[in-house]
């Protein structure tokens, strides 16, 4: 059987939960695995990390893959996923800034299409597996409103950007659900600072663009080991004419996410093989090529149809 050569760039929290979850599939399906990890790409490249090569240039590989996981955080992975489409290499990204997402679809895919290869942008949990579900409930529930609370959890790409502020030593960032307010939220961040940084800090954190919106509490402690977590969950509700229909997701953040760019892969590669190329998010495809199986009837039957 063919194997989806993929690569991971970036090897935090994300690209780290996407290499266990190719390890924890090669365990399980042995030689009926359809993904082989030919590198990972990061800036300090090193010693292989279980017999897998570690580059820091993806032209360093001796395997090209035929898609690339990018799992930096969303202020800078833009700039990778172009650099990879303008080699010819197929993405998946977890982006997570939705108000961005329409207009970089548009900007992603003029390259992907000139160089013939596919983006899947934004696959994540949410966006990604919820965005698959808000668009479900729009076709049961056409005329119902439609909410996605977050929480009580640790929300990465929050966190991150916090980290990223000059005279930030160590960050969390929770999301908590609004309770007065469905479908907004309440964000909690604890910060190791020095005393003289602290003002400032906590300035660009209540005016940065990822918290301007949600009433933001900042706590500055001496450590963040109290309050940090990697659990995160979201609840997707719909209330409609004779229709209510509520999903909950939870579990362990970055292995969501990584499991939804690990399936996305292979919507990536088959688009590709069907010369659909372009900028796409999880929506625009079709679920069953997320699915392992070199047939669609393996497919069908793998998800109990």
């Amino acid at each position: 059987m063919q194997k989806i050569k993929i690569a991971i760039s970036s090897f935090g929290n994300i690209g780290q939960a996407i290499f266990n979850t190719y390890q924890d599939h090669v365990a399980k399906f042995l030689l009926k695995n359809d993904i082989s990890l030919v590198g990972i790409i990061r800036r300090n490249a090193g010693k292989k990390i279980n017999g897998i090569p570690v580059v820091s240039d993806v032209r360093a590989l001796k395997t090209k893959p035929d898609v690339i996981l990018c799992a930096g955080p969303s202020g800078h992975v833009k700039e990778d996923i172009k650099k990879f489409l303008k080699l010819g290499i197929s993405t998946v990204d977890c982006y997570d800034a939705h108000p961005n997402i329409i207009k970089y679809r548009e900007e992603l895919g003029k390259i992907a299409v000139k160089k013939h290869a596919v983006s899947i942008l934004a696959s994540g949990w949410d966006p990604g597996f919820d965005s698959i579900q808000r668009a479900l409930f729009a076709q049961l529930s056409p005329i119902g409103e439609t909410f996605t609370t977050f929480g009580p959890g640790r929300s990465m790409g929050h966190t991150t950007e916090v980290k990223g502020i000059r005279g930030v030593k160590d960050a969390v960032s929770l999301t908590l659900p609004n309770k007065m307010a469905p479908g907004t939220h309440i964000r909690k961040v604890y910060v190791v600072a020095d005393k003289a940084e602290r003002k400032r800090i906590e300035k660009e954190i209540i005016n940065h663009p990822y918290f301007a919106k949600d009433p933001t509490t900042v706590k500055f402690v001496p450590s963040i080991s109290k309050y940090d977590t990697n659990k995160h969950q979201g609840n997707v509700l719909n209330f409609g004419k004779d229709v209510n229909v509520e999903i909950t997701l939870a579990g362990i953040n970055p292995v969501m996410t990584a499991n939804m760019m690990y399936a996305s892969a292979r919507a990536a590669f088959r688009a590709c093989a069907a010369q659909k190329y372009g900028c796409f998010t999880v929506v625009e495809l079709p679920p069953l090529d997320f699915i392992q199986g070199k047939t669609a009837k393996e497919r069908l039957q793998a998800i109990k149809y």
